[in-house]
């Protein structure tokens, strides 16, 4: 079925992608420990390691393992739910959760014959038996209950989530875990009326059967991966910032070493990886900036105004440029052994807050490494030693 080959392949890949976040915490142990059980079912399901499976340990040995599995996402659920809402996991829960498992391999051991995984083969039995029975109940019935528990509390959380992509993340798991509960109470109905003897449409039965629980979820995981996506598409855009920042950076770190703080960027595992680049970049921000203003001392403050002019005059009227050409004879000042001149500047131009500020000097990195007016315009000023002390003259 197409959508259990796609719930495959995204379960699979969630599992993998959220491998390197395990050393952060609790709460993202939980989730993994949650999505990996789901995953191995899954595969489960696939005929071929069914197949081996029974082949192995026995006629629906695959079933009961894929049901062992399912009480371990379970209890993992519960777990994640709990630290979500700040209340400390329970206890009981792991040893209801090795209770129910308990009882349940009792009941296969003595009713194997009747442990189907399908509608289809559930339904194609003359008649249920008391044990098995007592089997899908228990086990519907405690999954039925913990995705209950889970929807209510992730829908409680959703309310108060303090991002959209999170919020709306938040309503699919909801729903997700809704229609898996759903799915439940509907698989004991017709467990339950198929016991009793009622004649049931299969086909109608086993058709909405097999739709529920893949659709439950693609929902649970599009809820993961939509706030998911967006913290990724976050750090491209950090990652993005910092390699337009890194030419004016490396000429800063190269004209002025002491201004980089030489220290690990490195935070504790729980902040992530996108905490460690917004740190990074905020520090480099930082040092573009200090670079920038220890530069302002070995040019006189009207210098931006004299590049503006001179780019006015070739048709070029960009702030970015500007500030570029001033940049570039002061580094030029600076290499030849200039001094400081007098006068005070005024504020620089620059961006309101942090993504702004990164967004300006990613244009003057561009304008100072790719456009040939900063060198054009150094070039026209005088830049010996001798003349650093004194407002840039033009040369005829």
């Amino acid at each position: 079925m197409p959508l259990n080959a796609i719930l495959l392949v995204l379960l699979w890949g969630l599992v993998a992608a959220w491998l390197p976040s395990l050393r952060r915490g609790r709460k993202q142990r939980a989730v993994w420990l949650t999505f990996l059980p789901i995953a191995i079912i899954k595969t489960i399901s696939l005929q071929p390691i069914a197949t081996a499976i029974q082949s192995a340990l026995g006629t629906n040995a695959d079933a009961v393992i894929k049901h062992l599995l399912a009480i371990a996402a379970a209890v993992s659920l519960l777990r994640f739910v709990a630290l979500i809402t700040g209340r400390p996991p329970r206890r009981y829960q792991v040893v209801l959760g090795l209770v129910v498992a308990a009882v349940l391999a009792g009941l296969f051991t003595v009713a194997r014959d009747g442990i189907h995984s399908s509608a289809d083969d559930l339904l194609a039995e003359p008649h249920t038996a008391p044990v098995e029975l007592a089997y899908w109940l228990l086990l519907e019935v405690y999954l039925g209950t913990v995705l209950c528990t889970g929807c209510l509390l992730v829908w409680r959380v959703s309310r108060v989530s303090p991002t959209n992509p999170l919020r709306v993340g938040m309503w699919l798991m909801c729903a997700g875990t809704g229609l898996n509960a759903v799915y439940a109470a509907y698989k004991s109905a017709y467990l339950v009326a198929h016991a009793a003897g009622v004649e049931l449409p299969k086909d109608v039965v086993a058709a909405i059967s097999d739709t529920m629980l893949p659709v439950a979820g693609l929902l649970i995981v599009s809820g993961v991966l939509v706030p998911g996506w967006s913290l990724a598409r976050e750090l491209v855009g950090l990652r993005l910032s910092m390699r337009a920042l890194a030419p004016l950076w490396r000429t800063m770190r190269e004209t002025f070493p002491e201004m980089i703080l030489y220290v690990s960027e490195k935070l504790p595992s729980a902040d992530g990886v996108l905490a460690t680049a917004r740190l990074r970049l905020y520090r480099r921000l930082i040092e573009i900036r200090d670079g920038m203003l220890e530069l302002r001392g070995y040019v006189p403050a009207d210098t931006a105004g004299q590049a503006r002019e001179f780019l006015a005059a070739r048709g070029v009227h960009s702030e970015h440029v500007a500030e570029a050409c001033w940049i570039e004879v002061a580094l030029r000042r600076k290499r030849a052994g200039g001094r400081p001149c007098p006068g005070g500047w005024e504020a620089m131009p620059g961006g309101a807050d942090e993504q702004e500020e990164a967004r300006w000097l990613a244009k003057v990195s561009r304008a100072h490494h790719k456009s040939r007016h900063p060198a054009e315009f150094a070039e026209r000023y005088q830049v010996s030693p001798s003349a650093s002390a004194h407002s840039p003259a033009p040369t005829p």
